[in-house]
């Protein structure tokens, strides 16, 4: 009997256990996402590609190739040190590689990854390997170097590295979608209030609008007004989620939900910055959009004013209209009908009997 009793204890605690697997939810695929779609980071940054769609830091494995020429990580330095002063800046960098790949945990190994990058940033030019580097040194070595200003480095080395972009016959290789990501990773890593951090997530929003992302943008722009509210880009930001707005209202035919959300956001930016440069443009856009829904609202009005629907209908239609737009070049002939409809209708006219011969 107790065998019995521990055999079915076993098969519940087992059927919970599945059900609890088969009620987690599901983790996106990497690199499935275009932004916005991971159950990760982007509950901090919306417009932000999900952390699943960004390569993962692994620690440099030793190798022959990048094999040490001294015994000791301090000789190996010196070694590397050595390299750089008489200019051969290729052997410096790969002398320092090896030092970290051999070394990790040395004390002279993220002094070691620091020169690394700066070689690759510097004469040899190669500026994404640099910034895959600098990543590497603020994921392994955080506490043994200067964080704050080497995140702000990484943020001008981004920079450097779409100025210097290289192309061919007007083709660039660096792509929108890895320049975007190298912004992203810095906004992420930034210790409290770095001050280049709205700037890199307008540079952010940007390029998702040269992708013609602009739900995307949007989330960016508002995250930038919400976490940087009296920043001089956050002013811009609010102009330039306006824009995106609209662009988006045009792009979808003047959808009316979309219409009236970006109606609501226009009304709130002029009111929260009566002051704003574009103000004026943000008036027109209100303005364009409320005369594509006060069109549209009286086409539907109409419609329910048709033969097939019930004079009840038809007030209630005109009334809402009225309400809405009391202003509308449409308002008198709508008083004039809402009128004509309160009064009964006319009674029927009974058929002539016709005489009997």
């Amino acid at each position: 009997m107790g065998n019995t009793f521990w055999k079915i204890g076993l098969c519940a605690v087992a059927m919970m256990a599945l059900g609890a697997v088969q009620a987690a939810p599901a983790r996106s695929v990497a690199g499935a996402s275009t932004g916005g779609n991971s159950p990760y980071a982007t509950d901090a940054y919306p417009g932000f590609d999900g952390l699943d769609d960004v390569k993962k830091p692994e620690r440099r494995e030793k190798s022959w190739w990048f094999g040490v020429k001294r015994d000791t990580p301090a000789e190996q330095f010196a070694f590397a040190q050595e390299l750089e002063t008489e200019g051969d800046s290729k052997g410096a960098a790969k002398a320092y590689d090896a030092l970290v790949r051999e070394w990790s945990v040395s004390k002279e190994a993220p002094q070691a990854q620091l020169r690394f990058v700066k070689l690759l940033a510097g004469p040899l030019e190669d500026y994404e390997e640099a910034f895959d580097q600098l990543e590497y040194l603020l994921d392994f070595y955080a506490r043994d170097c200067r964080y704050q200003e080497l995140v702000e480095y990484g943020y001008r080395l981004v920079n450097t590295m779409v100025e210097k972009k290289k192309s061919w016959f007007g083709f660039s290789f660096l792509s929108n979608r890895l320049v975007r990501q190298h912004y992203e990773s810095i906004v992420r890593r930034a210790p409290g209030e770095l001050l280049r951090v709205p700037e890199a997530m307008l540079k952010i929003a940007d390029l998702r609008e040269q992708d013609s992302q602009y739900e995307e943008s949007c989330k960016v722009y508002a995250t930038l007004q919400s976490k940087y509210p009296v920043s001089v880009e956050a002013r811009r930001a609010a102009y330039l989620e306006a824009r995106a707005r609209m662009w988006l209202c045009r792009r979808l035919a003047y959808n009316i939900p979309r219409c009236r959300d970006t109606m609501g956001y226009l009304k709130m930016t002029l009111a929260r910055r009566p002051d704003l440069e574009q103000a004026e443009e943000l008036k027109g856009w209100a303005e364009e959009l409320k005369r594509y829904m006060e069109e549209d609202a009286y086409r539907s009005a109409k419609f329910y004013d048709s033969k097939q629907r019930t004079r009840h209908a038809a007030r209630t239609s005109w009334g809402r209209f009225l309400a809405e737009y009391p202003d509308s070049p449409h308002a008198e002939t709508v008083r004039a009908r809402i009128a004509e409809l309160a009064e009964p209708p006319p009674a029927a006219v009974p058929p002539v009997a016709e005489p009997n011969n």
